[in-house]
């Protein structure tokens, strides 16, 4: 065999070093597969448990690639060079927050006073548990992966429970929390794991990079400063990095959302890329969120799932505690379940790093937040420059008025020498709204419309008429329009209350807890505990509230339902999810793995997504599955249930920037 000469050697001992200098850089230069943003998909910590972040190399540079992986970089310019920022649409930012907003700063809402930890070894959540015969089989619990080494874990399987006493010791974050199953483990795992406190460690590591210019943006804004941790979850730190599902950015925006807290998103310029830009769009985003939900681990889910999918979650289940929602099979999508306690435990790190041995921990250099003017390239035509600066500053509300407007002049110069066709007049009466009555109730009680209604009253404001508004209504009633049954789902541990007659409120736009309890003659404590709700957080229109009251309560005025005139149904029985699935043209079976059976070879079979049973079954589309194992699924059986004829979007149920992948469809 021929041997080769020294210098070539060399050289090729030099080029194998230079290729994995060149790998570990881009390595830490990809921190994650982040594949989404917010309202969808995953995200950069679902798989923290898992593994440690590699460790960073010094001295190499990066060099372009060349035939291999596609970069999840990108390469547009995050701003144009001397351009203004756009401002946010207002229509869009009224539909998250679910009500008008203004750029006015609100204090956070008080942390509710925490459990004692030891509690928390009382819930048996390490395993699959049996259900009674009207309730789901939960197979799962959602929690994060487990470690043997872990100790969390030796304190489940019969022997004696770990001491958790340091962790009533620990800094509190400024987010709310709950001592849950699933923020215990992760804290146990960042500090008791060696690859928990290796990957927690780097990942905090990357946070010096833009920490400080974030915490004063939310501090700026009255928001808690801990919510750093979710830009450092999502991305990593990386301001361009883009994941496979679209999201981009420290903060993961995706497309539509972007459009709607003014970034420019288009073949030449992201400004989801520009750390600044985007970091304030996503603090207006935050705060529009937590208007609407009044609870941050809401808000967080919400910027995790999309806002429409957890009010349609918190709708369908009656409770607006997200903890509890976590708890309910398909309540959340499993990644959402994981995604708030896992940057709280994030947060708990960063503020007690001694006790999670990192007190030594150097943090990333800190990076231009002011990222310096770019000119897209290839530059735009001078046209087109002044177009883009119009848009860049005018609303898309205003941009679809002016184009209506247009419109209707057109139609009516060619309508000019037409006869008109005068209106038919109604005889009207005033009417006063009761509590509890929405304009939909009312127009089908006069067998009219709700849009024909909102036509007599000359209403163009899409937010709901509070309870005492005066309403004209016509003085002879039509007959009644028939309206979807009346359904009330209440929780299983439900009690009778001697002596009381059980009604039903169904809440409307705007209603608060104190003011509902208030006029059924009950208190606020009662009606939480007889509902399910966390008292902070705020209600939502269409939940069904159960009451017990006194006979004659309440008072005309207010609107509510008997228990004979409603369809009432517990929470995860059976005729639940027969009601809802068969809605949806579904049904819910229990079904026994084979061998070899994967999420995805089950989903297939059965006409759902992976993403679905993912977040049915509580489990990651990774696991493993064994021959034996059970899964719920809910299959497709017959068409949907026909829609019903549209009616006017009200504030609080426009979606207009909802970007939820199918992939976390479900519930």
């Amino acid at each position: 065999m021929r041997r080769l000469r020294p210098r070539y050697m060399a050289a090729l001992a030099l080029a194998v070093w230079g290729a994995a200098l060149f790998f570990s850089s881009v390595a830490m230069a990809q921190p994650s597969k982040a594949r989404s943003g917010p309202a969808q998909g995953k995200h950069l910590a679902q798989k923290a448990p898992k593994g440690a972040a590699p460790k960073k190399t010094s001295g190499a540079k990066k060099a372009p690639a060349k035939g291999g992986k596609k970069s999840n970089e990108s390469k547009k310019a995050p701003k144009v060079k001397g351009s203004a920022p756009k401002p946010a649409d207002p229509q869009a930012r009224a539909s998250i927050a679910g009500q008008p907003v203004a750029d006015t700063a609100t204090d956070p809402p008080e942390l509710k006073e925490l459990r004692e930890v030891e509690e928390i070894l009382f819930w048996d959540q390490t395993g699959a548990t049996a259900a009674p015969s009207d309730k789901p089989e939960i197979v799962s619990t959602g929690l994060p992966p487990s470690d043997p080494s872990s100790a969390l874990v030796a304190s489940t399987a019969e022997t004696p429970a770990m001491d958790l006493k340091w962790m009533t010791q620990l800094s509190k974050p400024d987010l709310p929390f709950r001592w849950d199953t699933r923020l215990i483990r992760y804290l146990d795992y960042f500090k008791n794991n060696p690859r928990g406190k290796s990957f927690v460690t780097a990942l905090l590591k990357r946070s010096g990079r833009y920490e400080g210019k974030i915490r004063e943006a939310l501090k700026a804004k009255n928001l808690p400063e801990d919510l750093v941790y979710l830009a450092l979850a999502e991305s990593g730190m990386n301001p361009r990095i883009v994941s496979s599902a679209g999201a981009a950015g420290l903060w993961q925006f995706m497309p539509k959302a972007a459009a709607a807290y003014g970034l420019r998103v288009d073949k030449h310029v992201d400004e989801r890329l520009d750390p600044h830009r985007s970091t304030q769009a996503a603090v207006r985003f935050l705060k529009d969120l937590h208007t609407r939900f009044g609870r941050w681990e809401l808000a967080m889910a919400a910027y995790n799932m999309g806002h429409g999918g957890l009010l349609t979650s918190i709708r369908k289940y009656n409770t607006n505690d997200f903890w509890e929602l976590t708890q309910l099979e398909a309540g959340v999508p499993y990644e959402t379940a994981l995604y708030v306690p896992k940057i709280v435990a994030i947060a708990f790190v960063a503020r007690n790093k001694e006790a999670f041995g990192c007190a030594d921990l150097q943090l990333d250099a800190a990076e231009p937040f002011e990222v310096s003017d770019v000119s897209a390239d290839p530059t735009p035509s001078a046209t087109a420059t002044a177009d883009t600066a119009v848009a860049s500053t005018t609303p898309a509300a205003v941009l679809k008025a002016q184009e209506k407007a247009a419109e209707k002049k057109t139609v009516l110069a060619s309508t000019a020498a037409q006869p008109v066709a005068e209106k038919p007049t109604v005889e009207t009466e005033s009417y006063t709204l009761r509590w509890g009555e929405s304009l939909e109730v009312l127009a089908a009680s006069y067998g009219m419309t709700e849009s024909k209604l909102r036509a007599l009253n000359a209403m163009k404001d899409p937010t709901p008429p509070r309870p005492g508004t005066k309403i004209l209504v016509p003085k002879a009633k039509g007959k009644a329009l028939p309206l979807d049954p009346f359904v009330a789902v209440v929780p299983s541990r439900t009690t009778p209350v001697a002596g009381k007659r059980r009604v039903f409120y169904e809440v409307v736009w705007g209603d608060k807890l104190d003011d509902v309890a208030r006029v059924l003659g009950v208190t606020a404590d009662e009606l939480s505990q007889w509902n399910n709700l966390d008292r902070t957080a705020n209600l939502h229109g269409k939940m069904v509230l159960q009451a017990f009251v006194a006979e004659g309560s309440p008072s005309s005025g207010v609107r509510v339902v008997s228990a004979s005139d409603a369809k009432v149904l517990v929470a995860g029985s059976s005729e639940f999810f027969d009601y809802f699935e068969s809605k949806n043209g579904r049904m819910r079976s229990v079904v026994t793995c084979g061998e070899g059976d994967t999420l995805k070879s089950v989903a297939k079979k059965y006409g759902v997504s992976v993403g679905m049973l993912e977040r049915i079954n509580h489990r990651s589309r990774s696991a493993e599955l064994k021959a034996g194992d059970k899964l719920v699924v809910y299959e497709r059986r017959t068409a949907p249930d026909p829609v019903a004829a549209p009616r006017p979007a009200l504030i609080d149920e426009l979606d207009v920037v909802e970007d939820r992948a199918p992939e976390s469809e479900g519930g």
